[in-house]
């Protein structure tokens, strides 16, 4: 399921505290899309976000592979 773009949404993002995440990105990938920077898999930690849950998105490392469907 998609993500809504909306401030309350954003602001349960945990993108900023992803091992892969690069600062200064956007963040809220699962939502907004990848990233336009060239990403590096680290670690993901999508499945801890409380977006991930209550949308029941699948997979993860959305920075990298785009919005969630």
């Amino acid at each position: 399921m998609k993500v809504p773009n909306t401030k309350e949404n954003a602001a349960r993002c945990n993108c900023g505290v992803c091992p892969t995440y690069i600062k200064g990105d956007t963040g809220f990938f699962c939502s907004v899309g990848k990233s336009l920077q060239s990403v590096k898999k680290q670690g993901c930690v999508c499945g801890d976000c409380k977006n991930f849950t209550e949308f029941n998105l699948k997979d993860g490392y959305f920075c990298i592979s785009g919005t969630a469907n």
